[in-house]
This record gives structure tokens, C-alpha cells and sequence, in this order.
């Protein structure tokens, strides 16, 4: 892959993110057991770094894959694995769903929030009897009346702690 001198500003940008406003405060986080996912997400869309792949129309800058992979090389910068492993589930698990198959609605009120930083998405998938496997998931939704009821049991949720909706 030919890099171009928009992948290494993207690099550079997010390496800076880094440097200044994620690694400082690794070692507490780490203490901490948690991160304030909300304010180095929010950061991170700011500088439209949540959605290099979605669609321009929800706020993202429509790019191809290979900007993903500088961003998810230039994570490996990050001195733990909890932190990076949060960002890449909320922009290559969750949102990806989201933008292919989700409505307009949908979109506009899950999707341009999470590129912009303002909500924290993760994928429930990992349930105690199947574990990762999609197949073997039992949760159901089941329509009742005018909503849905979900019924079923998640764990092991990246962000779900902080997670503003569940893919």
C-alpha cells in the first residue's frame, strides 16, 4: 500500500491526540480500572478521527479502508491494550453495522452522535452460554406492542460500561 501525505497527516494527528492527551494518563486509567471514554472519544471527533470510513452525510469523511489501518497502526502507540481496543470496537465493530444496514433514523440518531465523539457505542455479542460465537446467540427482540422487549444475557462487553447504545 502506497501511503500518501493525507494517511501520514491522519498519523501524525492522532500520534499528537496521543502523545498529549492519552498516554499522561494511562498509568492512572490503569489504576483506575477505567478511561474516561467519553472525553477521549469526544477529542477524537473532534478531529474527525470516527469516521475516516463512514459517510460523509453523518459526519464522516468517506474514505476508503486503508486510513482505518494507518489509525489502528498509529493506536499501537497507546501504552495499554484497554484503550485501543475500546476505540477500534466503537469505530470498525459497532458503527460499521450501523452505517451499512442501520435506517436514515437510525443513523442520524446513533451514528453521526458516535462519529462526532458525543456517544460511545459497543457490540454486544460474548453471552455466558455461546460466548463469541454469533451463531449460538440466544438473545431475541420481540416486538410488544410498539417496542421491543430484549430478552437474553451479554458479558465481556467492550464499552459497555460507558457505552452510550449497543450495536
Amino acid at each position: 500500500m502506497q501511503l500518501t501525505h493525507d494517511h501520514e497527516q491522519i498519523r501524525d494527528t492522532l500520534k499528537r491526540y496521543i502523545d498529549e492527551h492519552i498516554n499522561p494518563h494511562v498509568d492512572e486509567w490503569e489504576e483506575a480500572e477505567i478511561f474516561p471514554a467519553h472525553q477521549v472519544f469526544k477529542g477524537l471527533g473532534d478531529l474527525g478521527l470516527l469516521g475516516l470510513t463512514k459517510p460523509v452525510e453523518y459526519g464522516g469523511m468517506g474514505l476508503d479502508y486503508s486510513y482505518s489501518m494507518v489509525m489502528a497502526e498509529t493506536l499501537g502507540l497507546i501504552r495499554c491494550g484497554g484503550v485501543p481496543m475500546a476505540i477500534g470496537v466503537h469505530t470498525d465493530m459497532c458503527t460499521p453495522a450501523l452505517a451499512r444496514f442501520g435506517s436514515d433514523e437510525l443513523k442520524r440518531q446513533f451514528l453521526a452522535p458516535a462519529i462526532a465523539g458525543d456517544m460511545v457505542g459497543c457490540i454486544g455479542v460474548t453471552e455466558p452460554g455461546a460466548g463469541s460465537d454469533v451463531a449460538g446467540i440466544i438473545t431475541r427482540a420481540e416486538l410488544d406492542g410498539d417496542e421491543y422487549v430484549i430478552n437474553g444475557a451479554k458479558m465481556y462487553i467492550t464499552n459497555g460500561a460507558q457505552a452510550d447504545w449497543v450495536c
